[in-house]
């Protein structure tokens, strides 16, 4: 784990010189995120005795930032670890830590390399220290200033990735600490330059010779006139096409019955219903409602979720199967409340245990007068 920071912390520092065009960050937006980040204390003041420092230890936190103009971004950061700041010489010493930095940062956009665009900036902030030990001991208050190096990406428009390496100086004690940290931030009220595009430049056109006539007799004369061809008293727009009206067509392509109590389906689909599924995959506008029912024996309210069951079944087998579109395909559930024959006999409930598949399908019917 130390190793893979530390290595995260030099990334910076040997991509920045070799920074290429192809980075892929925004321009402006604002975010939050969190983070993890890594410590390392290079001296025994943090702990105030210059006799007793710090091992190397994790911080998790979160981040609020800003990035107001193409180069330059503010950031407000928070920071915490609890107990787990220990003694680098095995002395017992636990510590709680909290830090806030406040950061301004310059981005060299246009800049990148592998779609990271490099970044450096400066910090301000405070780091609290309280002894786990001596509870009723003094909190240590930390003035701390700093720098840093980083690598921001994004991943899908709205996920920025930010790796980065810190380096700290206390003012009141004079110590230093480096970090290396990861995070991930949510971005919102994105915007680029490039998408600002500018006006385009008005060239006047040449005056085309004016055409007069109407050819076909549809009323609209041939210099507009989009389709010159049009069957006599026909009912055309505004170009002169033919217009359509459309309806929607719906009709049963199959029954599938169940035994009693199961949503089981049994047999293949008939010829219409693989018809129909073809069609569709062929790029026909149409869609399949699926309606399940069953016969009057048992609950209205088992027999609801029993229907519903059985047309989610034969849903399932017609895309799996037949390989329709899952968004082409809709189903109802109608309990016992649909019959189509006598539930007072076997072969009538035989009957009523079913799901029907309807196909529905849009009709272009020309107009005329």
């Amino acid at each position: 784990m130390k190793a893979i920071l530390r290595m995260t912390a030099i990334a910076p520092l040997l991509v920045s010189p070799l920074a290429l065009a192809g980075e892929n960050v925004h321009d402006r937006y604002g975010y939050i995120g969190g983070h993890a980040s890594y410590y390392t204390f290079y001296e025994n003041d943090v702990v105030g005795n210059g006799a007793d420092g710090l091992d190397d230890v994790p911080f998790y936190g979160g981040q609020l930032g800003w990035r107001f103009h193409p180069n330059w971004s503010v950031q407000a950061w928070y920071e915490e670890v609890e107990g787990d700041a220990e003694s680098k010489y095995n002395s017992g010493r636990r510590l709680d830590m909290t830090n806030y930095y406040a950061s301004g940062r310059f981005h060299l956009d246009g800049h990148g390399f592998l779609g990271f665009e490099p970044y450096a900036g400066i910090n301000v902030g405070e780091q609290l220290i309280e002894s786990r030990n001596n509870p009723n001991s003094d909190e240590n208050d930390e003035l701390m200033t700093g720098v840093e190096l980083g690598l921001q990406r994004v991943f899908f428009r709205h996920v920025v990735l930010d790796l980065g390496t810190r380096q700290a100086y206390s003012q009141d004690r004079e110590y230093w600490e480096g970090q290396v940290y990861a995070g991930l931030n949510l971005a919102f009220g994105i915007s680029n330059d490039d998408d600002d595009g500018a006006d385009e430049e008005t060239v006047a056109a040449t005056p085309e010779a004016v055409v007069t006539g109407d050819a076909d007799g549809d009323g609209v004369s041939d210099d507009v006139d989009q389709c010159p061809d049009t069957a006599a008293g026909a009912v055309v727009d505004d170009q002169g096409c033919q217009v359509y009206e459309s309806t929607i067509q719906e009709h049963n392509a199959g029954t599938i019955y169940f035994e009693f109590d199961s949503d089981r389906v049994k047999g293949e689909f008939n010829d219409e219903v693989r018809s129909a599924a073809d069609r569709m995959k062929a790029g026909e506008k149409a869609s399949i409602r699926v309606e399940g029912h069953t016969d009057s024996i048992g609950s209205e309210s088992y027999n609801q979720g029993l229907s519903e069951r059985r047309a989610e079944s034969v849903r399932d087998k017609l895309v799996n199967d037949l390989g329709i579109d899952a968004s082409a395909v809709s189903t109802q559930g109608y309990g016992e409340s649909r019959p189509v024959a006598d539930n007072d006999t076997a072969e009538g409930r035989a009957k009523n245990r079913r799901a029907d598949v309807i196909v529905e399908s849009e009709e272009q019917t020309p107009q005329f007068e």
